[in-house]
């Protein structure tokens, strides 16, 4: 089985496998951030690097009529560290952005996160268990490139810290953030949770959600696919 933390660009049909998905659970719709955000990342790296860069030039500028010798080391030992971070950090983002995933399921919203390339944590919202959801956009990064953050709040809830207010609760929310299509992400979402809570015999061959196709084009795609349509 195809390791989907390896996978290039997710296509439909969606045939791929997480780790922990049941054998009756079908993925729906399966994605990561927007590339947007690698590239931005990318780039800090890259800023870093010219930075450090930089501020060897000017050491050595000022020291080199003090200290000749050392400035000569004090330069290549810099150069070297340059490009040692600009190819860690290019490697280092690059596989966190990959390796960081998100799924709808016909049973749950599911995404993986991962800090570093080795380390991750798994956050799971059943789909009965949402109560209700939202899409909003936030954020210089998000408006310039037309990205939004698709929020779906869990019916399950637990009390805050002791304060003056004990009757306080505070709510549980599912995020997926730095997406291009948030707002249809939260309708396809909604028409899903009507069939869950009120059409559930019709969840096993429920339309998968198919962002970027539209009109004519979508349903032409469709006609290849005629097994996949509720």
């Amino acid at each position: 089985m195809q390791n989907i933390f390896s996978v290039e660009k997710f296509v439909f049909p969606y045939t791929y496998k997480f780790p922990g998905q049941a054998s009756d659970e079908v993925i729906l719709f399966i994605a990561r951030e927007n590339e947007v955000l690698l590239w931005w990342r990318r780039a800090q790296v890259l800023g870093f690097s010219l930075a450090l860069l930089l501020v060897s030039m000017i050491a050595q500028w000022l020291l080199r009529g003090l200290f000749p010798k050392v400035t000569e080391v004090l330069w290549g030992l810099c150069t070297v560290g340059a490009f040692l971070v600009l190819i860690l950090g290019w490697w280092w983002v690059t596989a966190v952005w990959k390796k960081s995933i998100f799924a709808v399921s016909t049973k749950r919203l599911i995404k993986f996160i991962y800090t570093t390339p080795y380390n991750r944590h798994t956050l799971s919202l059943p789909l009965e268990m949402i109560v209700d959801t939202g899409s909003y956009t936030k954020g210089l990064l998000q408006a310039v490139f037309k990205l939004g953050t698709f929020t779906a709040r869990s019916s399950a809830s637990s009390s805050g810290a002791a304060t003056d207010e004990p009757e306080r609760v505070n709510k549980k929310y599912f995020y997926l953030e730095n997406i291009s299509m948030a707002e249809d992400l939260q309708h396809y979402i909604n028409k899903l949770l009507q069939a869950v809570r009120h059409k559930a015999e019709i969840l096993d061959t429920f339309r998968p959600f198919l962002p970027h196709l539209k009109g004519a084009e979508r349903k032409e795609f469709m006609q290849q696919y005629p097994e996949f349509w509720s």
